[in-house]
């Protein structure tokens, strides 16, 4: 079967988020992937090729949900990043017409799709809820094998829904908000914003450095884990417990 009716299929059959079958249908034709008369080592084959890990297990995960191969996944790597101060970043966020779609991702730890799916409806004093998601959703002609495709569609959230704590001074700018935004456009201008500044900023890099500096200034773990809405605290110590040697230097070598 021509792999993108196949994607599809699956798709149907499993009940996958249209964005699931985008990108699954995306990373197989990347791959070389046409149809499904290739051999597992004929992939195999191909996957070696592909240089970023992150890619790399992204299309493993691909190829094990619509061709069945039980190829083993790569760990996902762990993204490290140097995080600018605090004013910094308020200051690329404030040249920005979406700054207070980026300080819900710096303060309240939101994912873009996320954030862009806010409006006054979801917040209450200091609690805001998250229950909604826009995904933007884009397949071209050779991967859709006729028309473009690409559309905006406000979906749930990728986990559960859930009520975070918002600071007290956030929730009036989030009232102002009566509609929702693309993300696409959100992150081309946070883009633009840090470079205004000289700082490379992207959506993750500010729900990372929520997470982290939540951390860094003593959280409890599992407040981290409930903030940022991880369903395992694996994760959360996974992805955001970084340290170095100079953090055991800073805890014993001091004078007694």
């Amino acid at each position: 079967m021509e792999i993108r009716k196949l994607c599809q299929k699956v798709g149907e059959e499993k009940n996958l988020r249209q964005s699931t079958v985008f990108s699954y249908r995306r990373l197989l034709l990347m791959l070389g992937v046409e149809d499904d008369s290739i051999t597992r080592a004929e992939v195999e084959a191909l996957l070696f090729d592909i240089d970023n890990p992150s890619t790399r297990r992204a299309t493993v995960i691909a190829v094990r949900s619509v061709l069945g191969f039980k190829i083993k996944i790569p760990k996902a790597p762990k993204r490290s990043y140097v995080l600018p101060e605090e004013s910094t970043l308020r200051l690329a966020l404030m040249i920005t017409p979406h700054e207070i779609r980026g300080l819900m991702m710096m303060y309240a730890g939101l994912r873009i799709g996320e954030a862009c799916a806010v409006t006054r409806k979801q917040v209450n004093g200091d609690k805001l809820l998250v229950d909604r998601q826009i995904l933007e959703l884009y397949a071209s002609e050779a991967e859709t094998g006729g028309k473009v495709e690409k559309v905006c569609v406000l979906a749930p959230v990728k986990g559960s829904e859930a009520e975070i704590v918002i600071p007290h001074w956030l929730s009036p700018l989030i009232a102002t908000l009566d509609d929702t935004a693309v993300p696409s456009r959100v992150r081309e201008s946070l883009r633009r914003a840090g470079k205004k500044v000289g700082i490379s900023l992207n959506p993750h890099l500010l729900r990372h450095w929520y997470a982290t500096t939540m951390l860094e200034r003593g959280a409890p773990l599992t407040l981290v884990q409930a903030q940022m809405r991880h369903s395992d605290i694996a994760v959360t110590l996974r992805a955001y417990s970084e340290h170095n040697n100079e953090d055991i230097h800073k805890m014993f070598d001091t004078d007694r």
